[in-house]
């Protein structure tokens, strides 16, 4: 698998996976609103309704881990935006097992 398609791979399924996984646990677990959310997660309150009202895993390939979602929560709520980093890097690697240049 080229490089590219790595790339297209953590774009297209993991990463919509992770946000929708951490914007319900932002929203129903932590009580955060949607805008809150999607400020966290760096995209619009309409993608978080999308991603909380989804009706189910469109990538059940994709692994995630449910206590790195809720670490990734409290480090970024902590503003410890580094370590909340290194825990998508690290659950993105298990996912698609590449090199990638923005790995931390």
């Amino acid at each position: 698998m080229s490089t590219f398609e790595n790339y297209d791979k953590v774009l297209k399924r993991f990463m919509p996976a992770f946000k929708s996984s951490a914007a319900n646990v932002m929203t129903k677990e932590y009580g955060m609103t949607q805008q809150c959310a999607a400020v966290l997660l760096g995209v619009t309150q309409a993608a978080i309704s999308k991603y909380i009202n989804a009706r189910g895993n469109e990538h059940p390939d994709v692994k995630i881990d449910e206590k790195v979602v809720k670490a990734f929560v409290e480090r970024v709520k902590a503003k410890d935006l580094k370590g909340g980093q290194r825990l998508i890097c690290k659950m993105c690697q298990d996912n698609v097992k590449f090199d990638c240049a923005f790995m931390v």
